[in-house]
């Protein structure tokens, strides 16, 4: 078997892995590093955390350490059970979509519809526009098709292919030059979020820089030019894009994906969005049949949750 051949069995192993039921499973050991609280007290920031659209990553499952991480620094995290509507917004600072789907799925055969409806779109838009805040990820695919009219509500055009591993780094330039990546975070102050719902209070502390982050394949996208890349592929970057998830053989297309994004952040209206085409980033998950894991145990990633928790402070205003 030739070296294309192996590249593409590796990759296909490796998309098994990452929508296997049984095998993908939250690391029951996983333990923030985290130990200091940026926010306190009942009056700290609101995340929704979307389980209403067939969701592949949801705040009990595979996500649970992505809810740890977030609990860590103070942030009050709450599922989503509903379909999105400007009632059941309310209240909320920050809104987390990962890997929505169309419907609940035994398969990866096409056709792929939208997870959300137009007046789903609609509502969270105006909602981002009045001051909320959106975090979406849309992995490999399936995901970028399901979430398609979202993302485009803001701008940005996925890749519905599979994207291998990458490290982005602060001395290539493929780690964006941001205040999520400097990590400075405000004085002591009293800040009112942008939706006026949440007053918030929180202490100095030294600025956190990432240097590098790692992901775990997913998928690319091209941001609007006002948004900021903050991890954006370099020159062998490549998206195989088979016509069935995971079915994959030595004829199915390689797009380049040089230049392209697999994460960006947006400032639009009175809101923020940060989008990213990759979830494992963001989360610590177990093979349960190896016991391998992988997300912010893996090496190159040990400033991942670092980024999320500089993530999440821009989308609350701290950053």
């Amino acid at each position: 078997m030739n070296f294309f051949k192996v590249s593409f069995l590796g990759l296909f192993l490796i998309g098994l892995l990452a929508c296997s039921d049984s095998l993908q499973q939250a690391d029951p050991n996983f333990t923030p590093q985290n130990t200091h609280r940026t926010f306190t007290g009942a009056n700290s920031p609101v995340v929704f955390i979307d389980e209403a659209h067939n969701n592949f990553l949801t705040a009990s499952g595979r996500y649970r350490p992505f809810v740890q991480v977030l609990k860590s620094d103070g942030y009050i995290v709450k599922s989503n059970k509903s379909r999105f509507s400007s009632g059941n917004l309310d209240g909320v600072d920050i809104l987390v979509i990962a890997n929505a789907l169309d419907k609940k799925r035994n398969n990866w055969n096409p056709p792929f519809a939208e997870a959300l409806t137009n007046e789903e779109v609609s509502a969270i838009k105006n909602w981002v526009l009045k001051g909320g805040s959106l975090f979406l990820v849309a992995d490999h695919t399936p995901f970028p098709k399901a979430i398609e009219n979202l993302a485009d509500e803001f701008g940005f055009k996925f890749s519905n292919g599979h994207v291998g591993n990458a490290m982005f780094r602060d001395k290539d330039k493929t780690l964006g030059d941001h205040a999520i990546t400097s990590g400075v975070k405000r004085e002591k102050q009293n800040l009112y979020l942008p939706s006026e719902l949440t007053s918030i209070t929180w202490g100095a502390l030294q600025p956190n820089p990432i240097k590098q982050v790692r992901t775990f394949g997913g998928s690319a996208f091209k941001s609007p030019s006002e948004a900021k890349s903050l991890l954006t592929l370099g020159e062998k970057a490549v998206s195989i894009v088979p016509d069935v998830p995971f079915q994959v053989n030595p004829d199915t297309p390689r797009v380049s994906m040089r230049g392209w994004s697999q994460g960006a952040v947006l400032e639009i209206g009175k809101g923020r969005v940060a989008v990213f085409a990759e979830g494992m980033m963001f989360s610590s998950q177990i093979d349960t049949k190896t016991g391998k894991t992988f997300g912010f145990a893996s090496i190159g990633a040990e400033q991942n949750e670092r980024f999320l928790l500089n993530v999440m402070g821009w989308l609350a205003g701290a950053i």
